[in-house]
């Protein structure tokens, strides 16, 4: 990723769904925007001093232009709604360039792919991906109803009978069974997914006792702290000065390094975007972050410093 902000223009703004709206930037000048892989994410910098993560949504071989689309949330943080409300075709806007923390294995032989709402977007890239390369996958695209599809009429075009949509008008007896879709597999299957947390656990559950069944999954917002998490003090030590700076119970790691004077790049502050990742040198890190997944935490080579902990009296951190 770039640290240095992107000019472009919105240059097509397309209602593609109730409350779901797709914006197409390109570049100012006109150049090509930076390349990016299914499962990426911009940097949006919006005039009210929000920062907000949208998913690519746009084929990575048009390197000419983005396209993200944004569920309008009037209750929400008020990212949503100031794009809804301000932003039209004409408009410049500042994003940082791609970064992908869900990034699609390409080593598997079967595949799910598993979007709830305005989780299709990094979903459709996938199965964009996976279509290109003749690897066997399903899309389920699971929805209250069929207005509420994004790109509904592109994805039944594009994917025909290899995209399958569930519409629960709000009857949880009309749900996808996720249960008897992972039985159905009969070979390891990855599973790929995006959606509310409850969705997201429902997988998880699902998945559990089933060895075959592997799950890659992007959230939309911030993991929940586990019950049993505690947030005692510790200290953070500097690699390259030896200084050793007090993290307070009601601190974030982040926030001692900043009044310290360290620069840290940071936008979402939520343990989502993975843009203050710093590399970890001793100790053991309590990851609280939604980017890193299980086994990436275990290494314990990185952390956020937006959001972790730490498990250990100490953490020795490569800055």
């Amino acid at each position: 990723m770039s640290s240095q902000p992107i000019t472009t223009r919105i240059t097509a703004v397309e209602d593609v769904a109730g409350q779901i709206r797709a914006y197409t930037l390109e570049a100012i000048d006109g150049t090509e925007l930076p390349a990016f892989t299914a499962g990426a994410h911009i940097d949006v910098l919006l005039g009210n001093d929000l920062i907000r993560q949208y998913s690519l949504c746009s084929d990575p071989a048009e390197r000419h232009y983005y396209r993200i689309a944004v569920l309008h949330e009037p209750d929400g943080r008020g990212g949503s709604d100031y794009m809804h409300r301000q932003l039209q075709a004409g408009d410049e806007l500042k994003i940082h360039g791609p970064r992908n923390h869900f990034e699609l294995d390409m080593s598997g032989d079967n595949y799910l792919l598993i979007a709830g709402g305005i989780g299709i977007t990094p979903i459709m890239l996938m199965a964009l991906q996976l279509q290109a390369a003749g690897k066997p996958f399903t899309l389920h695209y699971l929805c209250r109803t069929p207005e509420q599809a994004a790109f509904r009429h592109w994805l039944e075009e594009t994917f025909g009978s290899a995209v399958e949509f569930h519409y629960s008008y709000g009857d949880a007896a009309k749900r996808l069974d996720l249960s008897a879709l992972f039985s159905l597999q009969n070979q390891p299957t990855r599973v790929y997914t995006c959606g509310s947390e409850g969705l997201l656990q429902a997988i998880l559950d699902a998945a559990a006792p089933l060895p075959d069944i592997e799950v890659s999954f992007e959230r939309f917002s911030a993991a929940p702290v586990a019950e049993d998490a505690v947030s005692e003090a510790f200290e953070i030590e500097i690699a390259s000065s030896g200084e050793m700076l007090q993290v307070g119970e009601s601190q974030t790691i982040l926030e001692v390094l900043q009044a310290a004077g360290h620069e840290i790049e940071t936008m979402c502050k939520e343990g989502l975007c993975g843009s203050c990742e710093v590399d970890l040198l001793e100790g053991e890190a309590d990851h609280r972050d939604s980017v890193l997944n299980d086994a990436e935490k275990a290494e314990q080579n990185v952390l956020m410093v937006c959001c972790s902990r730490a498990r250990t009296p100490r953490l020795k951190l490569d800055l």
